[in-house]
This record gives C-alpha cells, structure tokens and sequence, in this order.
C-alpha cells in the first residue's frame, strides 16, 4: 500500500546559526517528474536518478541571489495520483556581502581600531556564510535521502508485483498522474518549470494510456519543460506533442539545475530564454 506524503525538509542547526532571507520576493517553484520505472530508461534514453551534485548550481545560485527556490519531487509509478511529493525550500543568504577593508591612510592609531574591529566583523561574516552553506547542503542531502528511499520502495514494489504475477509484465508509468500532480503545486503565479526525467511514456496500471496532449487545465501553459533525456525522443511522446508551454532540452538533470540557475541572476517574469 502506498502512502502520500509530503515531505518537507528543514534547516539544520549548527553551533553558529546560519542566516536566511525572509521570503520578500516570490519564490521560483521547479517540479522534477523522476521516472526510474525500468533499466530501458537508462539505457534508451540516458535517464539516469536525481543526485546530490545535481543541485550545486542551484546553491550558488541562491547563495548569490535574493530569490527563494521550492523544488518538488515526485517519483513516476504505476499511479502516480496518490505518490509522496518531496519538498526543498532554498531560502537567500541574509548576511550580506563581506565586511569593507578600513583605509589603510588613517592614522595609526585609528587604523589599529578599525583593523580589530573589520577582522572580527569579517570573523562573524566567513562563519555565517560558512553556515549558511553547510545548512543548504544539510538539506538537500535529507531531500536526496528520502528521494532515494523512495526509489527503493518503488523498486521492491514493483519486483514483488511482478514476482506475483509470475513475470507477466504490466503498465508502471503514470506520467499524466504526475503531471497533475506537479500543476497542482506549481500554482498559478510566478516563475515555475517542470523538469521532466522521463521517457513520456504514459501507461498507468488503472486506465488507458493517455494518447493526447495535455489540457491547459491540466498543465498551466505558462509551465516552462525541461526534458532530461539524451535521445531527443521523450518530447515527441503523445503527452506533450503540440503542447504551447516553452521547452527546453537537458542531458542530464545537472544541466537541467543549471538553466534554472541562470534565471536566478535577475528577477524576469519567465525562466525562458528569449
């Protein structure tokens, strides 16, 4: 039996706290459709699972940035309607930028002053920023943990469904339940992009293959796609075919993380590239 879950991960306390935005500008939410349903992915279409180094664009972007950063995760099943949803809030580092150097052509006795008071504001600025950092990487180890355990739950699932069906395959890839369910969270407003590390291959064990394209109701268009595959096919699958959101390619979700890392130097109205 499946259950939903949404997790949600916090920040880690350290010996110095790390300090962190308020959310004054609305944050960039990303949705990763992760597909892991069979060896073919990998090997068809180079889809390979979501990994921690995926994400180190992400955190520099952040890191050097003001604007908030939700990413959800959900893994592709055989339906995908009642899956646990994984969240990571990346909140922008609120300490500022480094302590200013004193001028060195005071006179002595004020530049010795202002010397031991710049290393100790510079001591407090390296040991925040230094936090703030371990904080960031804290979570989305735990965020990549409970990915994976979720990826071996599905595994073992799906071998003792098959185990009881004495090797007679069946439908395991409900993308369209997926797809929804990233709408639902996405919203409405703001910047938002779906990852998709997936084959597109729509064929869930409780209905039909979904054989047309989505819906506006079903995926806002404004949803900017990002397809992770090295085959090129999975944007052709009959899900997305026609669709008028903007696409985009990746090879790899690392590639994916970093054009959603671009779009964090300003403040447009769209992760797009124009």
């Amino acid at each position: 039996m499946k259950r939903l879950i949404l997790l949600i991960t916090a920040t880690t306390s350290f010996v110095f706290s790390p300090c962190f935005a308020g959310s004054s500008s609305e944050a960039v939410r990303v949705f990763i459709i992760d597909d892991q349903t069979g060896e073919e992915l990998t090997t068809k279409h180079g889809i390979q699972p979501l990994a921690v180094a995926d994400m180190e664009s992400l955190i520099n972007a952040v890191l050097r940035g003001s604007t908030p950063v939700a990413v959800f995760h959900e893994a592709v099943d055989e339906d995908s309607s009642d899956n646990a949803v994984a969240k990571l809030d990346f909140q922008p580092y609120a300490g500022g930028q480094p302590p200013k150097a004193p001028y060195a052509g005071l006179p002595l006795s004020q530049l010795a002053k202002a010397m031991s008071a710049y290393r100790k504001d510079r001591e407090t600025w390296q040991q925040g920023i230094i936090a703030y950092r371990n904080a960031l990487v804290g979570q989305i180890e735990r965020f990549i943990r409970g990915v994976s355990t979720t990826q071996l739950e599905v595994s073992e699932r799906f071998d003792r469904m098959l185990a009881a069906r004495n090797g007679r395959d069946f439908n395991r890839s409900d993308i369209l339940g997926c797809v929804l369910s990233a709408n639902r969270m996405l919203g409405t407003t703001g910047r938002r992009a779906l990852i998709l590390n997936t084959d597109g291959d729509d064929r869930a064990a409780h209905r039909a293959p979904r054989v047309t394209a989505v819906k506006p109701d079903e995926l806002a268009p404004d949803v900017e796609l990002i397809f992770v595959n090295t085959s090129g096919l999975p944007e052709q699958a009959p899900l997305f075919r026609g669709i008028p959101n903007p696409v985009r390619h990746a090879d790899s979700v690392k590639q994916a993380m970093e054009m959603i890392s671009e779009s964090l130097g300003g403040n447009t109205a769209t992760i797009a590239r124009q």
